[in-house]
């Protein structure tokens, strides 16, 4: 069965990453299958969630990956905490890998009977400020599903359309928020001011999910606190808001 929920990223620790790219023997050895089971399930479900791929196909483009990649060119000599993330130098690894892999499919197979999947089988790689953006839409999309859920199960579906109808229709749908007017007359609330109060009590319940998922793979109030500013950068660098 697809994995249809992204996988967060763990943290990072550059002295498990050294010894993994550049210790010898046993302790190498070591580093690497901490490192692999780590953020195995992090890199399946970006090939699942953002690339659409089947979550077989996902477990042997990831396996193919890791092989060649990973063990054979020792990926890991490149990775350099001064450059950036190590989640965006691994996935942009990772697209990388599978655009390769799905060209020379389509070289050794018919175009008739070889589906490429179009996030995997564009032209040019994604820089990794895309990819980064696209990683950051999917954790969104989660927390977004998680508050629904929530509102679901607490009987509060006028927080969430509230929150809908005033946020996600214009980041989303590119459509004008609703009036609070026209939110108090659909949800017969007692007047705007109340469908803004629920706005406010929408923002928290998100703020509150937000930090909570982001808390699985950085646990410092300010390195989530940077991390959030971080996936908001990325994503306004990807529509431009």
């Amino acid at each position: 069965m697809a994995s249809t929920r992204y996988h967060p990223f763990p943290n990072t620790h550059w002295s498990l990453v050294h010894r993994a790219g550049f210790a010898d023997g046993a302790a190498r050895r070591d580093a690497l299958t901490t490192l692999l089971d780590r953020y195995e399930p992090a890199l399946t479900s970006y090939l699942v969630v953002v690339r659409h791929m089947p979550d077989e196909s996902a477990r042997e483009l990831l396996q193919e990956f890791i092989a060649d990649k990973v063990l054979e060119y020792e990926l890991l000599q490149h990775a350099n905490e001064g450059r950036g993330r190590f989640r965006t130098f691994l996935l942009t690894s990772l697209n990388n890998f599978a655009i390769g892999q799905f060209r020379k499919k389509s070289r050794s197979i018919s175009d008739a009977t070889v589906a490429l999947p179009h996030a995997i089988g564009d032209a040019t790689p994604p820089p990794q400020s895309v990819v980064e953006a696209q990683w950051a839409k999917s954790l969104i999309h989660a927390v977004l599903a998680g508050m629904r859920d929530e509102c679901e199960r607490t009987d509060r579906m006028d927080v969430w359309l509230v929150f809908e109808a005033r946020i996600l229709a214009e980041l989303f749908e590119d459509r004008p928020p609703v009036s609070y007017q026209q939110l108090a007359d659909e949800l017969r609330l007692s007047s705007p001011t109340q469908a803004a109060n629920l706005l406010v009590t929408a923002k928290r319940m998100y703020t509150r999910l937000l930090r909570s998922a982001v808390s699985e793979y950085e646990s410092a109030n300010a390195d989530i606190d940077a991390e959030i500013a971080d996936l908001h950068r990325a994503l306004s660098g990807l529509n431009g808001r």
